[in-house]
């Protein structure tokens, strides 16, 4: 044996000197191929009945899962969701509660009929686009269920809550009822947001602003009565009986200036009457500089007065002269709105296309029936609608400033970029639209059929439940406090097909509810629980009525196509699962659950619609704290979520 041989027999065995333990698992993890094997074993062992069992008896922690859309495959924001779920649940299950786990899913809306208008074409039967639907949300269902166990998340995935269930869809109808019976539910024309991409009214929920390039437009307003112009500034008569008057108005929806019936003016700011090249021009008195030097003209202040002098005088439309469709005249009303912070210190009012002009020109008298309203929901003007009938709005803008410059009734036109209310879908910019619709009323005012009245308004109910709500983190509750203070009335009626009814009839007359609207309510809530929303779409009036013992009334009332908006489905799952299909899970003393915990976007979302709902049905919010988390982003800050 040479020296090399022989210093390596020598050499000791360190490993012999070593106790380790004698342990059965592998030195490497190998999880891609382990963690399938655990979550097998968990199935089929029973892990999850297991630990139920073992907490029987035990005190109950509900964590409400928020309802995901059944809508496309998970991503990574959805495994952030549910994993943190899965380890609060987990920690309350060794805690000693018993904390069960049920998922859920949205199943209605908007976004699956886009899915299978895509697919099958727009324009389908009410039948066939609800039979695809529930189709097309099963197959989605099914396919995120086995990607959230893939997640080694515990929970009764064998029997989810889903919206669609007849059952839920049931109860959504009956808690549709008690809202109606707490005296918040009524049907109103205003403007609402309105996606021409949706087909359909949008609640604030499913806004979100993002920038969009504008044209704005200064336009002219011939004055009607000279004399009662120069009265109003103190002036026996104009300086120049030659030289004509306007009103000048600055606004960055052209597409509105046809459907204009009114001008605002703030009562309490300073007006101007200026001499220029164009003609005596009326402006906010603070303004004139910045106007004049945009207008690219010189022009002397001849008389100034305040705005509440100048309340009645009457201006010509600004086409006027143009087609006898616009022959009509702008009275001026005063309004608090119209401010001098930019512009001219004018607001051209078209009623049906903003809520500030809705409410003044409803204020000052002007009737429902005599308000205009020509742009249509796929967004285009009326056919017969003088000058720009049939053509999209956005495409008309070019058209509208032509006619205006043509007319001499444009003052000056530029472009800006500002932020501006999209649908959170489609991405596209939305308008605001008269509709009649159906609202929840968020302060005092009637209700329809109401039996049993909230001793508070919405409002001021849903601010005290904030006050008993814990926070994690605490900067939540300024959050939803602040959405809740400043919101309007909830508007929850959609034109679409696959979704819960509002399950009303209206007279073809007067437009007035049947007068056994709540024995109807029930009805519905019974053919739904039965066949689900189809075995309503599919029933005729006479069927319907007929329940009631008002089968002679059929020939005389309509019955509603309108759907409740998703919102009201997910936002009522506080009512419809932890009291309805799935009342084991929760606590016995009521629907209110220990945690809701979702995305910090749910402040606008679930989080708002089921603190509102609850109130309006309990007085109180559906959850005793609210848990947020942030966003997973890829690698150039981007969230990661569906939209």
């Amino acid at each position: 044996m040479d020296h090399a041989d022989s210093s390596a027999a020598e050499k000791p065995d360190y490993r012999a000197t070593l106790n380790l333990p004698d342990t059965p698992f592998p030195m490497r993890g190998d999880l891609p191929k382990r963690e399938p094997q655990w979550i097998r074993d968990w199935n089929e062992n029973g892990l999850y009945q297991r630990l139920r069992l073992a907490r029987s008896g035990a005190p109950k922690f509900v964590l409400h899962d928020g309802p995901p859309y059944a809508n496309g495959q998970i991503h990574m924001g959805h495994a952030v969701n549910k994993i943190l779920k899965d380890m609060i649940v987990k920690a309350r299950q060794l805690s000693g509660f018993d904390a069960a786990y049920i998922p859920g899913w949205d199943c209605h809306g908007l976004p699956i009929e886009n899915a299978i208008e895509k697919q099958f074409g727009r324009c389908l039967p009410r039948d066939e686009m609800q039979a695809k639907s529930r189709a097309y949300a099963t197959a989605q269902i099914d396919q995120q269920r086995t990607d959230f166990k893939r997640l080694g998340v515990l929970g009764d995935w064998d029997h989810p809550y889903r919206t669609m269930d007849f059952v839920n869809e049931a109860a959504e109808i009956r808690a549709f009822k008690r809202v109606i019976e707490r005296g918040f539910v009524y049907r109103g024309l205003k403007p609402v947001y309105w996606c021409f991409d949706c087909g359909s009214s949008l609640a604030e929920f499913e806004i979100e602003y993002a920038d969009k390039k504008s044209q704005t437009l200064d336009v002219a307003f011939e004055s009607n009565d000279r004399v009662a112009l120069a009265a109003a500034f103190g002036l026996p008569a104009l300086p120049d009986a030659a030289k004509p008057a306007f009103a000048v108005i600055w606004t960055t929806t052209a597409w509105t200036i046809p459907a204009n019936q009114a001008l605002n003016l703030n009562p309490e700011i300073e007006y101007a009457l200026v001499d220029t090249p164009r003609g005596y021009l009326v402006l906010a008195a603070s303004l004139v500089d910045p106007c004049l030097k945009r207008y690219e003209i010189e022009g002397a202040i001849v008389a100034t007065a305040p705005g509440k002098a100048l309340g009645g005088l009457e201006f010509r439309h600004p086409l006027y002269e143009v087609d006898a469709g616009y022959r009509r005249l702008s009275p001026v009303y005063l309004a608090d709105y119209a401010t001098a912070d930019d512009g001219t210190g004018i607001v051209h009012s078209s009623p049906a296309y903003g809520v500030d002009d809705f409410n003044s020109c409803v204020a000052h008298g002007m009737a429902y029936e005599d308000i205009l309203n020509p742009v249509q929901g796929d967004g285009s003007y009326a056919p017969d609608f003088p000058l720009f009938g049939g053509q999209n709005i956005w495409k008309a803008v070019p058209h509208i400033i032509d006619t205006l410059r043509q007319a001499d009734r444009l003052m000056a036109t530029y472009s800006i970029t500002h932020s501006y209310p999209h649908c959170w879908r489609h991405k596209v910019p939305v308008i605001y639209r008269a509709a009649a619709q159906w609202f929840i009323r968020m302060d005092e005012g009637e209700g329809v059929f109401t039996k049993d009245k909230a001793p508070k308004t919405l409002r001021q109910m849903a601010l005290e439940a904030i006050e008993h709500t814990s926070f994690y983190p605490e900067n939540g509750k300024a959050r939803l406090h602040d959405m809740i203070a400043n919101r309007p009335d909830w508007c929850i009626s959609r034109q679409r097909s696959w979704g819960v009814p509002i399950p009303f009839f209206l007279h073809k007359d007067s437009g007035e509810l049947h007068p056994r609207t709540m024995d109807i309510l029930d009805v519905a809530a019974e053919m739904v629980e039965h066949g689900g929303i189809e075995a309503w779409s599919k029933a005729s009036a006479t069927d319907i009525l007929g329940r009631v013992g008002c089968a002679d009334d059929a020939a005389h009332y309509s019955k509603s196509a309108d759907i409740l908006e998703v919102w009201f489905d997910s936002g009522t799952t506080h009512t419809t699962v932890l009291m309805g299909s799935h009342a084991g899970a929760g606590h016995a003393e009521g629907p209110q659950a220990d945690l809701y915990l979702e995305g910090h976007d749910q402040h606008r979302g679930w989080f708002h619609s089921s603190l509102l709902t609850s109130c309006a049905m309990y007085g109180r919010a559906p959850y005793k704290g609210l848990l947020t988390h942030g966003f997973t982003v890829d690698s150039q800050g981007r969230k990661m979520s569906k939209s």
